[in-house]
């Protein structure tokens, strides 16, 4: 039976093809005006449904196209505007720097971090300057906002900077009519909690408001007097009758600084410098 049916299929195949042949040799030999009714017909009717089909696969094709188009266009529109306003901030901060740097009295030189910080990041930074252009160790580090840190060991053309979210860090601090001081230190013990800070020793019976902005006291012969460090926050803990600890907002976030200025003159006073820049 399989045998039968192929032949069956085999003879309606030959039959197809021959008729075919004779319907092309037919159409060949009409004249050219008949050929042309015949092919509008055939396709007005048999080949209609596909050549709508082929329409709406090119249209479907184009409007990928224009889509994939527009989205690559939107998406460099969007990165020319991101990269845009970072340049704005960067020009920004750098005008501040220049301007910071024209009011510093003493020697300062300008330096770029080299290694950036995050968040989550280390405690120290790499500094593009070194004893080529005057830096030192313990040399104060410091951007338009306030402190940064303290240079700890230096080269030729590069310095290592200690932030002031390293455990070990501390400075003498004091409200700006040097009314109260305490000793300023990180909050944390590791860098994802050490972005606040905390001023100890303050005496009980001395009461600092929560805005109160806090700068270097100059004690010590490492940080010129008048460097901003921070606002407070609030009280964080206090020993009744003897003394109070502070929570401080720090003046400067280490992830955000690019460009920064370190001090070589530890003599120098500064306040002046700092004030008129927020101003």
């Amino acid at each position: 039976m399989a045998v039968v049916a192929d032949r069956f299929t085999s003879r309606w195949d030959t039959l197809a093809f021959v008729a075919c042949v004779l319907v092309a040799l037919v159409a060949r030999a009409m004249p050219e005006s008949t050929q042309e009714a015949v092919a509008g017909l055939v396709r007005r009717t048999l080949l209609a449904p596909l050549l709508a089909l082929e329409h709406q696969t090119e249209l479907l094709r184009s409007s990928q196209t224009r889509l994939r188009a527009l989205v690559a266009e939107r998406d460099a529109a969007a990165i020319a505007a991101i990269d845009a306003e970072t340049l704005a901030e960067e020009n920004a901060r750098l005008r501040q720097l220049l301007g910071l740097r024209e009011r510093l009295p003493g020697a300062a030189v300008s330096a770029e971090i080299l290694r950036q910080v995050t968040p989550a990041g280390g405690f120290t930074v790499t500094l593009s300057a070194g004893t080529a252009q005057g830096v030192r160790a313990l040399s104060p580090v410091v951007t338009p906002d306030g402190l940064l840190g303290v240079v700890r060991s230096v080269d030729r053309d590069h310095a290592v900077t200690v932030l002031w979210t390293h455990p070990d860090f501390r400075v003498s601090a004091m409200t700006p009519d040097g009314s109260v001081f305490g000793l300023i230190a990180p909050r944390g013990q590791a860098p994802a909690d050490a972005m606040g800070m905390l001023l100890s020793g303050v005496p009980y019976r001395d009461v600092i408001p929560a805005g109160t902005p806090l700068q270097t006291s100059g004690f010590g012969g490492v940080y010129p007097r008048g460097i901003p460090i921070g606002e407070v926050v609030g009280v964080a803990e206090e020993q009744e009758g003897v003394s109070r600890t502070y929570l401080v907002r720090a003046a400067v976030h280490p992830a955000s600084a690019a460009h920064v200025i370190v001090l070589v003159n530890p003599d120098a006073d500064i306040a002046g410098a700092f004030s008129r820049g927020r101003q």
